[in-house]
């Protein structure tokens, strides 16, 4: 039986590339492929002799013996094998790669659907701004809203939005400058549930949505809003309303 040839990596399979790679992406592989590509290249312009692309390595080449410029082609040779292999792998990780984005799209196409449905989050009036706010208060209590804040911090991070500003540029007056802050509630809210439910754990996404709402339901069922937490609204409710006092205080 004929020995292997050195200058195959035979050990490199496809098995140690996926053992190897499984936390690594196809740009990773890329640009190992980059690496070994150019020191494959600089080995032959020193194994083969001087000619115009080699260079001053293919000047330093012709000093040495036969032996060693056989030695640097076969290494060469060597770094090919590896190289096929991980072109191997970085083609598996492509098509891979392609399948998670269209399954990943697909869920965030869907999320979108059902948050849009279940939870439209209208803007129109002043209860629906004060309706954002206490949802938003519940939905953190959750754990599904901004839950790097404690309810606390929510809590004040939104009393604080009342504050009146030392300067109001590019806002008719203090109440809608107050105002935006709730109306961007619903962005912020949307986007997080919808982010909450696309996320790909093995499961659909109609799954994720039901799971989300059980805890919605069981904060909602278990636990009302703190005392803090209806002054807040209290203050908002004052702060939004037409003939708001705060009004003038620009």
């Amino acid at each position: 039986m004929a020995k292997p040839s050195i200058t195959e990596a035979r050990g490199i399979t496809p098995e140690v590339m996926q053992k190897l790679n499984q936390y690594r992406s196809s740009k990773d592989l890329r640009g190992i492929q980059t690496k070994l590509t150019g020191t494959a290249r600089e080995l032959r312009k020193l194994s083969n002799g001087w000619s115009t692309a080699s260079g001053l390595l293919g000047r330093l080449g012709e000093h040495l013996t036969a032996e060693q410029r056989q030695l640097l082609n076969d290494a060469a040779h060597l770094i090919d094998s590896v190289n096929t292999q991980v072109e191997h792998a970085k083609e598996k990780h492509v098509r891979s790669e392609k399948a998670s984005k269209r399954r990943q799209d697909a869920r965030n196409a869907r999320a979108k659907q059902l948050i849009a449905v279940g939870y439209p989050f209208p803007t129109d009036s002043m209860g629906d701004l004060l309706a954002l706010l206490k949802t938003a208060l519940i939905f953190n209590r959750a754990r599904v809203f901004q839950p790097f804040y404690s309810p606390n911090e929510l809590n004040h991070r939104y009393r604080d939005y009342l504050q009146t500003p030392t300067r109001l540029i590019g806002w008719k007056s203090v109440t809608d400058y107050r105002a935006s802050h709730l109306s961007s509630l619903r962005w912020d809210l949307v986007g997080q549930l919808t982010s909450d439910i696309a996320y790909d754990d093995g499961s659909e996404v109609e799954d994720r949505l039901k799971a989300l709402q059980a805890k919605i339901s069981e904060v909602q069922t278990n636990a009302q809003l703190t005392t803090n937490e209806q002054e807040t609204i209290r203050l908002w409710t004052e702060a939004l309303a037409p003939e708001s006092k705060s009004e003038g205080q620009v």
